[in-house]
């Protein structure tokens, strides 16, 4: 198990957990919340009702989550499907996505008090994921200015072989300068850079360079997490954000 702590700050904590299992999806809405779920629940000294996870598809959907749907994708469930994002502006409500490669993006403005939390895979990256997660922000008072932005744990570029039909996805989506950055050809094959990818996209929402960072941590480098390019089924890793109770 790895757990690592991405944010944590007077305003918000976010961290990414491979959990012990690595199970934190249930096979039917009826069933029980997984362990691994219980678990951070316990660290976190939040109950259960308090955290959200949406049914995600690998898409460009992003919504706004507040207490009424607590609980949504862990204990009951879920409105939120073929969702990729979800921000909220209330205070002790944990939002969370799972991912195995794909990229988390952790998202927060201090001055508004509100945070957001993506599932960036490759179509996801070169899509309207991160254009929608950054307008719901603003509906909720958010300006693109003050948001910080940390890419999380990821597939790294030398790990992410891809193919031509990534390449005519992403020629579409991003200029030829920009693309020079997010592929790499070195090698003979074409590896692909997710950071570089939504960092492009970020920017131009109006997040500010200086204010993205990255953890630079490769979950399939890394034998503590969950990669699916490495061969792993059915586990995953989960990244999650929050609002603090006492942020101010």
């Amino acid at each position: 198990m790895k757990y690592l702590t991405i944010i944590d700050d007077n305003n918000a904590y976010g961290g990414f957990n491979s959990g012990d299992n690595g199970v934190w999806s249930r096979e039917k809405a009826s069933d029980p919340p997984t362990d691994d779920y219980k678990a951070l629940g316990s660290r976190l000294g939040v109950p259960l009702t308090r955290i959200i996870r949406p049914y995600q598809a690998g898409g460009d959907k992003a919504e706004i989550a507040s207490a009424e749907h607590g609980g949504a994708g862990v204990i009951k469930d879920d409105p939120f499907k073929k969702t990729d994002g979800l921000v909220t502006a209330e205070k002790g409500l944990v939002l969370s996505i799972i991912a195995a490669d794909c990229v988390p993006v952790y998202l927060i403005d201090k001055k508004a008090g509100v945070v957001g939390l993506l599932h960036c895979g490759w179509r996801s990256a070169a899509g309207m994921l991160i254009h929608n997660g950054v307008q719901r922000m603003i509906e909720l008072g958010a300006s693109s200015a003050d948001i910080q932005m940390t890419i999380g744990p990821h597939i790294c570029c030398g790990c992410y072989e891809v193919s031509e039909e990534a390449a005519k996805e992403y020629a579409g989506a991003f200029t030829a300068a920009e693309l020079n950055e997010i592929f790499d050809l070195s090698s003979g094959s074409r590896r692909l850079d997710l950071a570089k990818a939504v960092t492009f996209k970020a920017t131009a929402e109006g997040i500010l360079p200086g204010n993205i960072s990255d953890a630079g941590e490769c979950t399939c480098h890394d034998m503590s997490y969950y990669s699916y390019r490495r061969g792993d089924r059915g586990r995953q890793n989960l990244a999650f954000i929050m609002m603090k109770q006492t942020a101010r």
